[in-house]
């Protein structure tokens, strides 16, 4: 989430859509689409396995940069714990489940919630 002004800003400068972004903290980086403009001034929220990619405590300094990024043509993606395998049908829940990332980077480790649990991903 970011701030409404942050949405007025990128509207007067015509970006490309969809909207993406550059996140950078001081010890990573990473990519993101955003789903909403509902944020307080001067916040942005992440999803906390997204926080880990970028070495980032909680209250801790990110910066926010609208990229445009270009179109995969294939990824690959390594499982972090043999427990993904053990889903009966692991491609259809990844493709459902990589419907709601605008992008990812090569390096993060994504999570895939799945019937209650957590699956970890690294983008290869």
């Amino acid at each position: 989430l970011l701030p409404t002004s942050a949405f007025e800003q990128l509207a007067r400068l015509q970006v490309e859509y969809p909207m993406l972004f550059e996140l950078r903290s001081a010890k990573g980086r990473t990519h993101c689409g955003v789903m909403e403009f509902t944020a307080a001034e001067g916040n942005c929220y992440l999803p906390f396995w997204m926080q880990q990619n970028l070495m980032l405590e909680e209250g801790g300094l990110v910066h926010v940069k609208n990229v445009s990024l270009p179109k995969a043509q294939f990824v690959k993606f390594k499982p972090q714990s043999v427990d993904f395998l053990d889903i009966s049908n692991p491609r259809a829940v990844l493709e459902r489940q990589l419907r709601t990332f605008s992008c990812v980077t090569v390096g993060d480790q994504i999570c895939l919630p799945y019937n209650g649990k957590r699956f970890y991903l690294e983008v290869q």
